[in-house]
């Protein structure tokens, strides 16, 4: 966990930043918010996305796909080197109502981010 902080506040910074990068479309800010060395994997059975830059731009595409999302999420617990919350992401069109799990380094950095999610697209 992020030196100085608790394990609760340095979580809820990163989830927060998370968030912000997801309703602003921002694939710089969701990259910073990773280590050098960082993986994470959408679904359990998804390749396993390696590297800030590769992360960053597997955000990216994901950003692209979306059109004014909004990101709420609620923290469930978080520990001495990790955090678990569920989140939503809705647009218009969809929403992704899922639980992600952050190993953060000393830094506030995520080392790893594990998803689990449903998506839902809205019928006309």
């Amino acid at each position: 966990m992020a030196v100085g902080k608790s394990a609760l506040s340095a979580f809820t910074e990163w989830l927060t930043s998370y968030g912000d990068a997801w309703e602003q479309a921002d694939p710089q800010l969701a990259g910073s918010l990773f280590a050098v060395g960082a993986t994470l994997q959408d679904t359990p059975f998804s390749q396993l996305v390696r590297g800030r830059n590769a992360i960053r731009e597997h955000l990216h595409d994901q950003f692209t796909d979306w059109e004014d999302a909004t990101f709420t999420a609620q923290i469930l617990g978080a520990g001495d080197t990790y955090g678990v919350a569920h989140y939503r992401i809705a647009s218009p069109e969809r929403a992704v109502d899922g639980v992600l799990l952050v190993a953060l380094d000393d830094r506030g950095r995520s080392t790893s981010l594990r998803q689990w999610w449903h998506e839902s697209r809205r019928l006309n």
